[in-house]
């Protein structure tokens, strides 16, 4: 809400007490481990703590293996212990869209999500595996995902296909 406007100057924002109130209205219908992880993260941004990482603490990689220089055979059998894991959760909203930005039509009449299930598809018949693929959708991305992959019954149906976000309120 309007409470957080002055975040930057941490002694005008106001306490994790005097907003949760508001927020936990607005969380009545989701998990108890959602609502306590946002409360987590909700309390850390009003203490006005730093959650960045200095520079002087990262360190370097030492040693990168170059996709070129990889010795390894490809072997199929790992694929069935495999999940092809997509992020699905956004809405275009800021494109003008009101569902995901993965049923964008780009080519021959498929969307992008049309041609990631047939890409998994053909990697399913290909090295005749059972590929596992699941989408992370979100609250607003989910039904209308799942109805436009309705038409790929191989990739799996519902839970076996999704999972959904957490939803949390905008701050």
């Amino acid at each position: 809400g309007n409470h957080l406007l002055h975040l930057s100057f941490a002694k005008m924002a106001p306490t994790l007490a005097e907003v949760w109130g508001e927020y936990e209205q607005k969380m009545a219908n989701e998990t108890k481990a959602a609502q306590d992880a946002f409360k987590y993260n909700l309390g850390v941004l009003l203490s006005g703590k730093s959650v960045m990482i200095p520079d002087s603490d990262l360190k370097g990689v030492d040693d990168v293996h170059r996709y070129e220089n990889i010795t390894n055979t490809p072997n199929a059998k790992y694929l069935s212990q495999t999940v092809i894991l997509k992020l699905n959760g956004g809405l275009g909203t800021g494109m003008g869209l009101d569902k995901a930005k993965s049923l964008l039509m780009v080519t021959g009449g498929c969307s992008f999500l049309d041609l990631i299930a047939k890409q998994v598809a053909s990697m399913k018949k290909q090295y005749n595996t059972d590929l596992r693929f699941m989408l992370m959708n979100s609250f607003s991305t989910s039904a209308d995902t799942l109805e436009a992959l309705a038409k790929y019954r191989d990739l799996g149906t519902g839970s076996d296909l999704e999972f959904v976000q957490n939803k949390a309120p905008k701050v």
